[in-house]
């Protein structure tokens, strides 16, 4: 039997399903997902082994164009995995309010002959994706264009198969029982971000990051401590909530899924709050908490 492998990046703008589609395809909470823009922040790798296959999946943060710290970061990582992978998986948004953005994306992809992925396919009537269909094949020149829904998944097995016919024959370039490369810490880190943007207003998570002080892995339990980093005063008191109800609320939500993650181990989590003021604008800020 053949194997093949490859590396795989999955970009686009932000909020298209990235996220998603990658948790879908690996089958495994890999990748954070919530409603607000720039969710993913650093390159989350998820790994897809099958008996003839070992695809690495590469999520990317949303491209954009904000000229910030934050955002020079991100998209350094949509330029290291552009140039690190075999295979590319751009998906567009049917609703995509900016359509200018893609066409810089496929600019910046030219040569590399991107599939052209139509993500939420549920949501577009027939006549739509025939729309859709002759108007990126006439816009980029596109002779193929592949229509999914990352969140139902349909269309997505279809896709995984697509993906292994177009890789090259190699040897897996991981153990074939993981599904991702991340350290639990990380993972950690990203279930409490993704628990405290899901349930604080929207304009804290963007000056949010998640600092974990230390990750104690005993026989029964699993003891991590961690702040909860916020760049304004006033924002301290929102993630504490009232009585300290938030943090509460976000600790037990992230508990769960930490503990999910470590195959039902149990896990104490104790979680702090840190004002870093304007910690997303000085670099070495960015690199103590993992965005440099």
């Amino acid at each position: 039997m053949t194997f093949k492998s490859g590396y795989i990046a999955i970009l686009g703008q932000p909020n298209v399903g990235k996220s998603t589609l990658l948790n879908n395809i690996i089958g495994e909470p890999v990748a954070i997902v919530t409603p607000k823009p720039q969710t993913t922040r650093n390159r989350i790798i998820g790994i897809l082994n099958r008996p003839d296959m070992q695809a690495v999946f590469i999520d990317t943060p949303g491209y954009h164009s904000i000229p910030k710290l934050m955002n020079n970061f991100m998209l350094s990582e949509i330029e290291k995995s552009i140039d690190e992978s075999d295979l590319f998986c751009f998906l567009v948004d049917p609703d995509s309010e900016s359509p200018e953005t893609d066409d810089e994306l496929m600019e910046r992809l030219q040569g590399k002959k991107p599939m052209v992925i139509v993500n939420k396919a549920d949501l577009l009537s027939q006549e739509a994706k025939q729309k859709w269909a002759l108007e990126l094949k006439e816009r980029w020149g596109l002779k193929e264009l592949f229509f999914i829904s990352a969140k139902t998944g349909d269309g997505v097995e279809e896709l995984v198969r697509e993906f292994a016919s177009r890789l090259k024959e190699g040897h897996p370039f991981f153990e074939g029982d993981i599904y991702t490369e991340l350290p639990l810490r990380f993972l950690a880190a990203e279930a409490i971000r993704e628990q405290t943007m899901l349930l604080l207003h929207q304009e804290v998570p963007y000056g949010l990051a998640v600092e974990i002080i230390s990750f104690e892995e005993k026989p029964q339990i699993t003891v991590i401590k961690a702040n909860i980093v916020v760049d304004r005063e006033s924002h301290k008191s929102m993630v504490i909530g009232r009585n300290g109800q938030m943090i509460k609320k976000i600790g037990t939500r992230a508990r769960e899924k930490i503990e999910f993650l470590m195959s039902d181990q149990r896990v104490f989590l104790d979680l702090f709050v840190k004002v870093d003021l304007g910690w997303t604008t000085s670099l070495e800020k960015l690199r103590q908490y993992g965005y440099a």
